[in-house]
């Protein structure tokens, strides 16, 4: 009996284990906190210029074009709590044990993945906002195609901005999917050889 347990014992010794990466685990988290914060400040300052052109330009917008521009920048605001509390996990972060940081970096991983298809989406949305805004003025005003023609250049880089954003946020989803399962597999590794 006492055989069979010493078998078993040099057994499980013998098992290969995964070394966790500490330093490279705390300096990634870190990053991802120092990125997070970034990130919430300047998708604040975000709002900066649009609330001036706003303001700068009350007084030669029309009812329905000012309505519509308050709309957008309401809805972008309720994006902007949204994406901030996807932020939180990384922004705000203490670091404890290496579990903790683990489950950190995951959570906020999958975060940064739902934030990446979530700027995907609003980048179609946003297009589609535009067409209606136009189309309704189209309808409702003045609006004809000499005033297109004059702010073509203007759609044209917002539609090239917007189709890049597409691009960059999609790939973005990518990745940070690909690092949380890389990342998911590491713990699992590490909890089956233990």
């Amino acid at each position: 009996m006492s055989d069979t347990s010493a078998d078993l014992s040099a057994l499980w010794q013998q098992q290969p284990t995964n070394h966790i990466d500490m330093q490279d685990l705390t300096r990634r988290l870190k990053r991802q906190q120092r990125a997070q914060r970034l990130y919430l400040v300047f998708d604040m300052l975000g709002f900066v210029p649009a609330i001036w052109v706003l303001i700068a330009t009350w007084d030669e917008l029309s009812s329905l074009l000012a309505g519509c521009l308050i709309t957008l920048v309401a809805v972008t605001f309720v994006f902007y709590l949204y994406i901030a509390w996807l932020r939180r996990h990384a922004a705000l972060a203490t670091f404890g044990d290496t579990s903790h940081y683990v489950d950190t970096l995951k959570k906020q991983l999958l975060n940064n993945h739902k934030i990446a298809r979530l700027t995907f989406h609003s980048c179609g949305m946003s297009g589609v906002a535009l067409v209606a805004i136009l189309g309704m003025m189209a309808m409702f005003e003045d609006y004809t195609l000499d005033n297109l023609r004059r702010s073509v250049w203007v759609l044209v880089l917002i539609v090239t901005g917007l189709v890049g954003t597409g691009v960059w946020a999609h790939k973005r989803a990518k990745r940070f999917h690909r690092e949380y399962l890389q990342l998911a597999d590491l713990g699992n590794k590490g909890n089956t050889a233990g």
